[in-house]
């Protein structure tokens, strides 16, 4: 008894903090969603109208499984590319190629910037008046060289892509790599006096050996892909960029919840029940993820 009440002392701050700061929100959210309620007066119960209105209304219908569309295209960017990216560092740091240590610097440093200040990065590279790009391209092309790149449909979403990918790489190949630090000398040596050279090494040996850090990894990288955000906000503001090309999800629960677009008015009735679908979302994804990761695992 002595010995449980000691866990219970020191889970206790964590849990009470987190049931504050989660679990009552959650709790809270679920229940506004079935009320009409604009934050301010009284609140209107009004059942399931909330999600019927989201999944059904052509305007909400559109603009919700828009958003969810361009988080389903992030989430296959992160598991198609950014992933083996950061595996391909992580074993390229591993082997110690020449410069490593320069090169995880320079591949971490971006992760531990504020996401204001790589958004704001970005602006000055891709600003249609004052930018980098466009100076340079006005240099050598002329002014019909320049190009609106944040305004430019085709173009915004692979942008985003490519700054998620400069801020982000270093935190999962920092994980990676750390799990390749742990594999055995002797595996390794084992395997090359056995003629494997660095691909057969790192496909036979590394890479099966990397479970644990592959099923975190992913498992990290579809929660923030579903709860993405901060970058696009910044990149093209709330409404998504032009036509919608860059709206999350996240975007369109601020936007009804907090920024007035729900026919001029704000909702947190209704900004509630589209936290509550994305909620049950990411746990379904969540709870697949780990399934698949555990299979993988065994």
């Amino acid at each position: 008894m002595r010995k449980k009440k000691a866990y219970i002392g020191f889970i206790a701050p964590g849990f009470v903090i987190y049931t504050i700061l989660m679990i009552i929100p959650i709790c809270c959210a679920v229940y506004y969603s079935f009320f009409n309620w604009s934050g301010i007066g009284p609140m209107e119960f009004i059942g399931l109208d909330n999600f019927k209105k989201l999944f059904t209304d052509a305007r909400m219908s559109r603009i919700f499984f828009n958003a969810l569309m361009n988080n389903m295209k992030y989430l296959l960017c992160v598991l198609l590319i950014i992933t083996p990216l950061q595996i391909f560092f992580a074993y390229m740091i591993y082997i110690k190629i020449r410069g490593h240590k320069y090169v995880r610097l320079m591949l971490f440093l971006p992760y531990v910037i504020s996401t204001s200040i790589v958004g704001f990065f970005a602006i000055l590279l891709l600003d249609p008046n004052i930018g980098v790009f466009n100076s340079i391209l006005g240099a050598i092309g002329g002014q019909d060289a320049k190009r609106a790149w944040l305004g430019d449909p085709d173009m915004v979403f692979k942008i985003f892509v490519g700054v998620v990918i400069w801020q982000c790489i270093g935190a999962g190949m920092m994980i990676f790599y750390a799990n390749m630090q742990e594999i055995s000398d002797e595996i390794i040596e084992a395997a090359v006096i056995d003629g494997a050279g660095e691909v057969k090494k790192f496909f036979y040996v590394v890479l099966p050996m990397m479970k644990s850090s592959m099923s975190t990894n992913i498992t990290l990288s579809v929660i923030y892909a579903l709860t993405m955000f901060d970058i696009p906000y910044i990149l093209v503001g709330p409404q998504g960029g032009v036509n919608n090309k860059l709206d999350f999800v996240n975007m369109v629960f601020y936007r009804y919840a907090f920024g007035g677009s729900y026919f001029g008015e704000t909702s947190i009735g209704f900004g509630s029940s589209i936290s509550v679908t994305m909620f049950v979302i990411i746990m379904v994804f969540s709870l697949v993820t780990s399934k698949l990761m555990r299979r993988f695992g065994e």
